[in-house]
């Protein structure tokens, strides 16, 4: 059967047995979803992605089945059955007499308020709420008993086969959706943690953690009603995906509410949840199966931007997808606390342009000296005044009013859950312990890094300068001696990560990706 016979088929209210007065036809990656009041019919594709095979109609019946089945297990009066597609006098019905060419899937439609994604945004979620969803879960979880078969799947080597398929399959993407230096640093990441974390592994699997699990815990997954708290749309189509630690389970929505904006929502519940399962190792566990969790949901947005049908993809789709790969960069280099990064160093070494990079590829905002500078001074970012406009701008009072500026942005994104990026040359001691002392008082996390360059290569970056129409920096070749005489290079006890730039910026970023890796795990 056509794609087009299908989608036509189902856009027709008359199609329905409810007789519907509209008909609202989505799409996933994987599915057609059709909403015909009061049910949901989904019909999976006819697929063959290598980790799930709907490629014949024998093997779309038994999912649909198991579909049925296995969201029973979460869900009360929500999956009513599987009903076969046919064809009857040349067109297409639900159910009767007839060739069967399709089955979907029926359930009960649910009021789109009580959608916990939805409730996010148009309503207050609070620890009310959490307690219910954690009641639900914790219940499921505590009746299921692991078995030899699920516990294989803690193994690392079995581990691996899902890491290491995603990333054959975002090879693809590096370049349009994330950067060859977020590649490697997440794969970096995942490398390194299995081998310093295997008896932890081993011990999750031994305490029977590995559990039938439901697989894709999202917000738009979890439904609130008065009286019921349903999960529905666990996996179906391939075992090892819900044969998994519970902490994997607990870590994609723990990882979604982080991705919609609430990791205080998230730290409360993982909190609670490991408390009601009285299993205080899932949280060392949290933050590797986040960043694996946030990958995969990048993957299967950039797969679905392939698609022949959506190939037209929107900017804000677009963006979505490389939030999730800055989110999983995000777990590797700093976990779910709030981190900021001090890039500094002498004026010329490319610091700037390391910073703006890391910003991009992590999506955390960069706070430049430079430009609030200039901002706080009311002048053109572009601009480069005179020698008396610039000793006013970069005199004592207003580097110290820069510095000040810059501690209170980078405080007030923690208090947010927010990391961030701080550029500036933190050339003095002075401002480098004030802000120790401030990130310190505050409990904010932070590293220095220093990025350096040889003389030649900075006078020449220098001398580039003159060139350019968009740099920020007021600084120029004539003032590298004064510069560099200022210039209080860290002292071994400041605990600063040194790097020099290399050919690429991209190059740099990659190599200090792995440095903040291995320093933090």
């Amino acid at each position: 059967m056509r794609a087009d016979e299908l989608i036509s088929f189902l856009q027709r209210p008359d199609s329905f047995p409810e007789k519907p007065a509209t008909v609202e036809l989505r799409q996933t990656h994987i599915s057609l979803v059709a909403i015909a009041s009061p049910h949901v019919y989904k019909i999976k594709k006819p697929l063959d992605l290598g980790f799930l095979d709907f490629s014949t109609l024998e093997k779309r019946r038994h999912f649909c089945e198991a579909e049925v089945r296995l969201n029973q297990r979460l869900c009360r009066d929500v999956y009513l059955g599987v009903v076969p597609i046919v064809r009857r006098d040349d067109s297409l019905h639900f159910g009767g007499k007839g060739e069967v060419v399709e089955y979907a899937v029926k359930m009960r439609e649910l009021a789109p308020e009580g959608f916990l994604n939805w409730r996010l945004v148009h309503a207050n979620v609070g620890g009310a709420d959490l307690d219910r969803l954690i009641a639900k879960l914790s219940a499921f979880y505590t009746a299921q008993s692991s078995s030899e078969e699920i516990s294989q799947w803690g193994c690392i080597a079995n581990l691996r086969l899902s890491t290491d398929e995603n990333f054959a399959q975002t090879k693809q993407f590096i370049g349009s959706h994330l950067s060859s230096a977020a590649f490697a640093a997440i794969q970096y990441f995942t490398d390194r943690y299995y081998a310093r974390r295997a008896e932890l592994f081993e011990r999750r699997r031994r305490d029977g953690r590995i559990l039938d699990c439901h697989g894709d815990l999202r917000c738009e997954q979890v439904h609130f009603s008065d009286d019921e708290v349903n999960i529905f749309d666990c996996i179906e189509f391939n075992d090892r995906f819900r044969y998994i630690d519970v902490a994997s389970d607990l870590a994609f929505l723990a990882m979604d509410l982080d991705f919609r904006g609430r990791p205080d929502l998230a730290a409360v519940f993982l909190r609670r949840i490991a408390g009601v399962l009285r299993d205080s190792e899932l949280l060392a566990l949290v933050d590797f199966y986040k960043c694996y969790r946030a990958y995969v949901r990048g993957k299967v947005a950039a797969m679905k931007s392939a698609e022949t049908e959506v190939r037209r993809l929107s900017a804000s789709k677009a963006e979505k997808t490389r939030r999730y790969f800055q989110l999983a960069l995000t777990y590797a280099i700093a976990g779910s606390d709030p981190l900021a990064l001090i890039v500094m160093g002498r004026v010329g070494t490319g610091k700037s342009t390391v910073a703006n990079f890391l910003g991009g590829a992590l999506g955390w905002p960069v706070f430049s000296s430079d430009r609030t500078r200039k901002e706080m001074a009311g002048i053109e970012l572009h601009t480069r005044g005179d020698a008396a406009a610039r000793a006013e701008l970069y005199s004592a009072a207003m580097t110290e009013r820069t510095y000040e500026i810059l501690i209170a942005n980078t405080i007030e994104r923690a208090r947010r859950h927010g990391s961030s990026i701080v550029d500036a040359t933190f050339g003095s001691r002075a401002n480098r312990e004030k802000l120790r002392g401030a990130l310190s008082d505050a409990g904010v996390r932070y590293r220095f890094i220093e990025i350096t360059a040889s003389d030649d290569e900075i006078k020449a970056r220098l001398r580039q300068r003159a060139k350019s129409k968009t740099e920020v920096s007021d600084a120029r070749l004539e003032d590298f001696e004064m510069l560099t005489a200022n210039y209080q290079p860290p002292l071994v006890d400041e605990e600063c990560l040194s790097l020099g730039t290399g050919s690429t910026v991209e190059e740099t970023a990659s190599e200090l990706f792995k440095t903040l890796i291995a320093t933090e795990q």
